[in-house]
């Protein structure tokens, strides 16, 4: 099974039900759930309650130890992994060129000498302080995946970078805060983020 098991709350109110979610390191469900209850988590009926369904107002901060813990391949907590990404993605957007980042399509005829060089047939990204250094070329002019690609990674420039920055920190700092419980589903979309964004990157093997 997954080494990490996240256990979420199964009431229901209305058509509504509770975001409270909180992610474990245990080995089986039955172990996730003996993390869940020194946390304040209650299970009955086959389901799990968080803390505020469950009427319990203090989450103890406790740390449980297996017995085969050295054996388990170790695990980053989600307020680590959240802390890691924004590191990686703050060091990777202070590297990378400024400015608005601009898909500028293949035109034809002559290209004008203020948008900087010829994109030679390519389909292409241009950034910088005037917008006219170059940033990325994907593939050749006309191309669908490569005019797609361009188009994407102009989407996601170094603004957007920073932004994302910010959410992670915030969310690092309230799971933090909170003993490292993902309290909600806002804040698991940021650990799924974070865990995306720091995922090894390794060239594919030819087929």
């Amino acid at each position: 099974m997954s080494a990490r098991i996240v256990l979420n709350c199964d009431t229901v109110r209305g058509f509504s039900a509770c975001a409270q979610s909180l992610m474990t390191d245990g080995l089986s469900v039955s172990e996730a759930r003996t993390i869940g209850a020194a946390y304040g988590w209650r299970h009955t009926t086959g389901k799990d309650y968080c803390p505020a369904c469950s009427g319990v107002r203090a989450r103890p901060r406790v740390i449980l130890a297996y017995a085969d813990a050295a054996l388990r391949a170790p695990a980053l907590r989600p307020e680590e992994v959240l802390q890691d990404a924004e590191s990686m993605l703050t060091a990777a957007v202070n590297r990378a060129t400024g400015g608005r980042w601009v898909y500028r399509p293949p035109v034809t005829g002559s290209w004008p000498a203020v948008d900087g060089p010829a994109p030679a047939g390519l389909e292409h990204v241009t950034g910088g302080p005037r917008g006219t250094e170059s940033v990325a070329r994907t593939g050749p002019a006309g191309q669908a995946q490569a005019a797609a690609d361009a188009a994407y990674i102009a989407t996601v420039d170094p603004d957007v970078g920073r932004a994302a920055a910010a959410v992670l920190h915030e969310a690092f700092e309230s799971v933090h805060d909170d003993g490292g419980i993902v309290q909600d589903s806002l804040r698991q979309a940021a650990v799924d983020l974070a865990a995306a964004l720091t995922q090894p990157r390794t060239p594919q093997e030819s087929p």
